[in-house]
């Protein structure tokens, strides 16, 4: 932008010369400038200081109105420190004056270079911020923010819910609210090796809400570095795995009472699972079969191949075979059906179709039947 048309050429025909890259487009009008500002997309203004009716810096005000953002090189033969320092404080990207030697337009083409590089790099910069910021604050795990001092700076919605405090309530603080008394030593620790960027990058703690109440969270912590590897950031995503946890600690001890009752019951017994591998086989049902090992060795194995083995202890080894196959494929239940072993000894078998979560399973119970029942 300047009010000289034939030097506007002259500085055109040399950008343009110096590097091919640029297309230039000169004004000599500021309604005009500020039309093609608004209008077309602009990567960088160079504008004259001395203009008819107005001046470079009201005419950058004008600008900033439209896009805030746009580089704005003052190129000007006004070369007092007052203009400079004006120019500054305006805001504008670059100052440079006009000089009479034909290499004033290689400095302009390279400040025009490097303005519109750091503006880009800048508007990639905040629109990676941008996305970064969606993500933290949609994401359904807990997210808290920290700064290089292992101050938090932000916490998104879904750590409010977990932890129960308001983002205003921890900004500027540290996990010293939510972390018991106890653990605080560790934590400390913990942070140490983050900020040396040397682990803590994952745990299971005890944390303690707003309300008091005492919870257990997963936490995922991710340091992030600047150019010379020190740590500027770092983000702890979380999740509360109290419910979680309390149902695998009861589900260890229903299985431990229920593999104490398995394996203490009178009768010999064999869990199988949809695929006809074993589950689980007691010891009692090694002991009427007179089999000399291990029951934890049959975990896994194939119940159909394991009753043809086991088909030489019976009286008749094919009708045993060929029964239990029946028994398996009808899947109703059967009570006290006696069986004969080799040796003459009679047992009673008992079959129960059983549900294993999304899959059907098999229950075999053996125990020695009676005289003359």
């Amino acid at each position: 932008m300047d009010d000289e048309p034939d030097f506007l050429d002259l500085v055109a025909i040399y950008l343009e010369r110096i590097d091919d890259a640029f297309e230039v487009r000169s004004e000599t009008d500021v309604d005009a400038a500020l039309d093609a500002v608004e209008s077309d997309a602009i990567d960088c203004i160079v504008s004259d200081y001395d203009m008819p009716k107005t001046d470079g810096l009201a005419f950058l005000e004008r600008v900033r109105d439209l896009d805030p953002a746009v580089p704005f090189i003052l190129f000007t033969g006004k070369g007092s420190e007052e203009i400079a320092s004006e120019a500054i404080s305006a805001g504008v990207t670059d100052y440079i004056q006009k000089r009479s030697a034909a290499d004033q337009y290689t400095v302009l083409a390279n400040r025009v270079r490097n303005a519109v590089d750091q503006a880009r790099s800048r508007s990639a910069l905040e629109m990676s911020e941008q996305r970064l910021s969606r993500f933290i604050e949609q994401s359904p795990l807990g997210t808290i923010e920290y700064d290089e001092s292992f101050r938090i700076v932000r916490v998104n919605p879904a750590a409010e819910s977990i932890l129960g405090f308001d983002e205003a309530e921890l900004i500027g603080e540290t996990w010293l609210r939510f972390v018991p008394e106890e653990l605080r030593r560790h934590v400390a620790a913990v942070e140490r090796d983050l900020l040396a960027n040397k682990g803590g990058y994952r745990s299971v703690n005890r944390n303690v809400r707003a309300d008091g109440e005492a919870i257990r969270c997963t936490w995922h912590n991710q340091v992030v570095t600047d150019g010379d590897g020190e740590v500027i950031r770092v983000f702890s995503q979380f999740e509360d795995v109290t419910d979680r946890l309390d149902r695998k600690q009861e589900l260890e001890r229903t299985n431990a009472v229920l593999a104490a009752v398995f394996d203490g019951l009178p009768a010999g017994m064999l869990v199988e699972d949809a695929d006809r591998r074993v589950i689980r086989v007691n010891e009692r049902l090694y002991d009427l079969f007179g089999i000399d090992d291990d029951p934890a060795t049959a975990t896994g194995r194939n119940c159909a191949k394991l009753a043809v083995e086991m088909s030489g202890l019976f009286e008749d080894p094919e009708l045993f075979v060929d029964r239990i196959e029946r028994i398996v494929d009808a899947g109703t239940p059967v009570d006290d059906e006696r069986v004969t072993l080799a040796d003459g000894q009679d047992l009673f078998l008992t079959y129960r179709p059983v549900d294993l979560s999304e899959s059907r399973g098999h229950l075999w119970a053996y125990r020695e039947a009676p005289e003359h029942s």
